[in-house]
């Protein structure tokens, strides 16, 4: 190798370190966001049924008040909340229904609400899988729920959801 191209070699190298250590320094994660202190010290709740659109339940599902019920279910079954008949007596809301995504398909969304303000204080969704037996309809839906709730205690735990 001539000096010349050594050189050259030699000043695009030493170009190249500070632009890749400013590269790796921007993949660093950002810092985590606080969560709102409501939601870990929340001991009251108020479960809110936000309903379901009719077409984002399976024919094979289709029941009355399905995402509220499973839901309810779950968060009592936790046991870490009292469950209250009204909302101006909890901490916090929480605000369930399902959808249905051009994108994902049927999907279960957990609103988090302030029950003075009404303010969303956070939001979780869980897809659904979908099925065309009604067993596997039913259970993927079931599991689509309680990933939901596990969602929702990681979350109170101060971890990321």
């Amino acid at each position: 190798m001539t000096p010349v191209r050594r050189l050259t070699w030699l000043l695009l190298f030493s170009m190249a370190i500070p632009s890749l250590s400013t590269l790796m320094a921007q993949q660093e994660p950002a810092p985590s966001a606080p969560i709102p202190a409501q939601i870990p010290a929340a001991k009251k709740v108020f479960i809110s049924n936000a309903g379901d659109d009719d077409w984002t339940i399976p024919h094979q599902l289709r029941a009355p008040n399905l995402t509220y019920d499973r839901f309810y279910a779950g968060i009592k079954s936790w046991g870490k909340y009292e469950l209250v008949s009204a909302p101006a007596d909890a901490d916090i809301v929480f605000e369930i229904s399902s959808y249905d995504s051009r994108l994902a398909g049927l999907v279960v969304r957990l609103s988090i609400l302030d029950p003075k303000t009404r303010i969303t204080l956070w939001s979780l969704t869980q897809k659904v899988d979908a099925a065309s037996r009604s067993a596997t309809a039913l259970k993927n839906f079931n599991n689509g729920v309680d990933l939901l709730v596990g969602d929702l205690k990681k979350l109170t735990a101060g971890t990321s959801a």
